[in-house]
């Protein structure tokens, strides 16, 4: 064979091999499948989540997973001389008609490698990255998880393109504020043996949400809507004032029932079950007089139409989305004048016949101790605030200086605490029952407060469903708030970490279904000495724990965590 033979012969055999190894490569559907995997999985390596001062709340942590391609390995008649391995880890069934195995999750590369074994000539091993939440506080509400819900934050934001723009987000939320605000709405849940309750705390003047618990399996605050009773009055009120339709110097009788419509059975009765006299603006809020507000309504609708009445209320953000960054948000349930009848004008001035999202609500109240002004609520702390006058800054001014009266002399008494001058608005609205009528002996109790009355800072709205004993909102839910605004703003050392860590040094988490790794790595995190935890049992999750979720940790003491019941 002459010199030019050969070396054609190799470049032949070369291109042969060649050719192969293209066939291979592009013709492995493990290979192009995965290409496509690693290129989804780079794209969601997004921007981090935290608290408006860094504080962790959604994190990236890259793993690796090892995946087994038993196409290939049955085209290398290689299966049954491994099957044995595989039924490690699949019954036959599950064997049945994969072309690919996903063999497991790791920690590094070198982990996946030993655990494949004699199995990596058929497997492939590629970085991933996994989303670590932090999960207490009922984060989870309203963060909600990629992959694993279509609610929430995160989902809004990744599907809004917003994740993909810095490394980290941060988010309006103040996690101290959080824990403090889900202890007591959680509270108050056990005590009054309720079932669920709500809280929402926003900056007034921005509209930023600062806390938002949810002691539910999903999130009304975004999602559910309800009659927001009474809480809708000092908004009629401020309507009617700035409308010039009553004076501040008016007067109103509240004896013990109204009729406001002639050959309509519809009476007006105060909820005491007595009238208050002659009364004014300032005392109808303050004793939340129904007939007073009734009485009001009539003046209105002498004035002006019912889809005068609808606009304005439409100016205050009722029936249509606030526009938070919360996918899954709801638009409540308001319906047109057109599908009014005479009584509704009515029922709306007792908060009644429209069904309103809680983040509505306090949006819509905020409007009061926010000189006027309808901000749209964010979670996102660097947003711009968008704003626009609803009423005169007067009008408003004087509203929320009466709503200061209501917990001082007023329905809302037992949110007065000594040296924390709150306002606010109590509710009591009976729970509805699929659009005609309600439950029997079922209440939502409802405060939506601001604080400090001068100057308010923050605006808050707490809903406690249906409490077993006492349901006025005056008794169950305006004590909530005054607790959240006591706590965050009483001095105590020791009672946050403000170093970037996940916990709060003193709250113990609900570690039970955690991994005991995941376990370990969350107390470690809180500056729990690792010579302080004690792990028992071989079990792959925890069961128990030997302090209570919730309660203090002292310094210096054990934590055993149980894996075995």
């Amino acid at each position: 064979m002459s010199f030019k033979q050969k070396v054609f012969s190799i470049v032949l055999f070369l291109s042969y091999i060649f050719l192969l190894v293209v066939i291979f490569v592009y013709n492995n559907p493990l290979e192009k499948d995965f290409q496509e995997l690693a290129s989804t999985l780079q794209d969601k390596k997004i921007a981090t989540l935290v608290d408006d001062k860094g504080h962790f709340i959604v994190a990236n942590e890259d793993k690796f997973e090892a995946w087994i391609d038993l196409d290939f390995m049955k085209r290398r008649n290689k299966y049954y001389q491994y099957k044995f391995l595989l039924n490690q880890r699949f019954n036959d069934d599950e064997l049945k008609d994969k072309k690919f195995l996903k063999w497991g999750s790791y920690e590094t590369y070198a982990q996946a490698y030993l655990d494949l074994g004699v199995l990596n000539k058929f497997s492939r091993i590629y970085p991933i990255n996994v989303r670590v939440y932090n999960e207490i506080f009922s984060l989870p509400q309203v963060i909600g998880k990629l992959d694993k819900t279509m609610y929430g934050i995160e989902p809004f934001l990744y599907e809004n393109k917003l994740l993909e723009t810095s490394d980290t987000v941060k988010l309006s939320i103040d996690l101290k504020m959080q824990q403090i605000a889900y202890e007591e709405v959680l509270n108050a849940v056990k005590k009054e043996e309720a079932e669920g309750g709500i809280a929402i705390i926003m900056e007034t003047n921005t509209g930023k949400i600062k806390a938002s618990a949810s002691i539910y399996p999903w999130n009304i605050g975004y999602m559910g809507y309800i009659e927001p009773g009474s809480t809708l009055k000092p908004i009629l009120m401020a309507i009617a004032i700035d409308q010039n339709i009553i004076n501040i110097n008016d007067k109103f009788y509240s004896g013990l029932e109204y009729v406001p419509l002639s050959n309509i059975d519809f009476v007006v009765t105060e909820s005491q079950g007595y009238g208050f006299g002659e009364i004014g603006l300032k005392e109808t809020l303050v004793y939340s007089s129904n007939i007073v507000i009734s009485k009001i309504m009539t003046k209105i609708l002498q004035e002006y139409s019912n889809l005068w009445l609808y606009e304005q209320l439409l100016n205050f953000g009722f029936g249509n989305k606030t526009g938070i960054e919360f996918k899954g948000e709801i638009n409540g349930v308001f319906p047109h004048p057109s599908e009014w009848y005479a009584i509704t004008p009515y029922q709306i001035s007792l908060g009644q016949g429209i069904g309103i999202t809680p983040i509505q609500l306090i949006t819509a109240f905020n409007v009061i101790p926010n000189k006027g002004k309808y901000v749209k609520p964010s979670f996102l702390n660097d947003s711009i605030p968008k704003e626009r006058l609803v009423i005169s800054e007067p009008t408003a001014e004087m509203v929320k200086d009466w709503l200061g009266y209501t917990v001082l002399k007023g329905t809302a008494k037992r949110a007065y605490k000594e040296g924390l001058k709150i306002g606010g608005k109590t509710g009591t609205a009976q729970k509805a029952q699929g659009g005609v009528g309600y439950i029997e002996g079922n209440y939502y109790s409802l405060f939506v407060g601001f604080y400090p009355v001068v100057n308010p800072k923050y605006t808050a709205l707490v809903i406690i469903d249906n409490p077993k004993n006492e349901f006025y909102g005056g008794e169950i839910a305006a004590p909530v708030v005054t607790n959240v605004f006591y706590r965050y703003f009483k001095p105590s050392e020791n009672n946050y970490t403000d170093n970037g860590k996940l916990y709060f040094k003193d709250i113990m988490p609900n570690l039970v279904g955690y991994t005991p790794k995941e376990a370990y790595n969350i107390l470690l995190n809180l500056g729990i000495d690792e010579n302080a935890i004690i792990i028992t049992g071989n079990g792959d999750k925890v069961v128990s724990q030997s302090i209570e979720p919730y309660s203090y940790i002292d310094d210096f003491k054990i934590i055993q965590l149980h894996t075995l019941k």
